[in-house]
């Protein structure tokens, strides 16, 4: 059994048996993986508070032959963001963040990128506790490395260009329609769909170029932020291929 060594940031943890846990882990060096650490639910664990949801961890793992769960030998913190989640809708931000890991973030697989995208928008929550450009960046990154963004300029269903209305999406929704596409749908009873206006759209060029801090050190939340980073949830758990938990929780209180 080799013991590895790994940053990580931890996803969520759950009780096994009456003195272990379960940690879900997102690592720089392997990916996301499951670990289950010995006696971290005892009052005197050497683990401390280092499991906490959404820490920032230096761990030491051991990988055992045919077992998908590994066990954990120890960890160290770096860096923890306990604190920013005493304010409820931050709490809610990062949640989702850790929620929208698992699901869209295959097993064992490294992404160097993802890595540090996760670890940039824990450190915007924990500075800034603004939640729109945070969650908006998350997003459109985790489908643009996923393989998962779809056309922002063109309609998902004939092709054409969206034009100066931006585009309309509803529930399960990969892309976006254009006008034509959604009066279709709204003629045939249809569903109600959302529309995401062209400002909204026009922040792609901003999210592929600056780094999150930085925008935000440019000035304030920019006309049509929330419609998007909607837009993107909605991408987001289509792909992620069942209801997210945290999502409308994070609606009903961010908007």
């Amino acid at each position: 059994m080799p013991l590895r060594e790994t940053e990580a940031i931890v996803l969520r943890s759950y009780r096994l048996g009456e003195a272990d846990k379960i940690v879900s882990l997102f690592t720089r060096q392997f990916g996301r993986l499951r670990a289950a650490a010995g006696g971290a639910q005892r009052p005197k664990s050497r683990y401390g508070g280092t499991l906490e949801s959404l820490s920032y961890l230096r761990l030491w793992l051991f990988e055992r032959e045919n077992r998908d769960l590994l066990r954990l030998n120890s960890a160290e913190l770096i860096e923890s963001f306990f604190d920013m989640q005493k304010e409820y809708r931050v709490q809610l931000a990062a949640q989702y963040m850790a929620e929208v890991a698992e699901r869209l973030l295959p097993e064992r697989e490294v992404n160097e990128r993802a890595f540090r995208l996760l670890l940039a928008v824990l450190r915007s929550l924990k500075a800034t506790g603004e939640i729109d450009r945070p969650l908006l960046y998350l997003n459109y990154w985790l489908l643009r490395l996923g393989g998962f963004l779809p056309s922002l300029d063109h309609c998902s269903e004939c092709g054409q260009a969206l034009g100066p209305g931006g585009g309309f999406y509803g529930q399960g929704s990969e892309g976006l329609l254009c006008e034509n596409c959604r009066r279709g749908l709204r003629d045939l009873g249809g569903r109600a769909l959302e529309r995401v206006p062209a400002e909204s759209l026009a922040l792609a060029a901003t999210l592929r170029q600056s780094p999150l801090d930085r925008w935000q050190a440019s000035g304030g939340i920019p006309e049509g932020c929330r419609e998007a980073r909607r837009f993107f949830e909605e991408v987001v758990e289509t792909h992620a291929g069942k209801r997210l938990v945290t999502r409308p929780l994070l609606v009903a209180e961010v908007g």
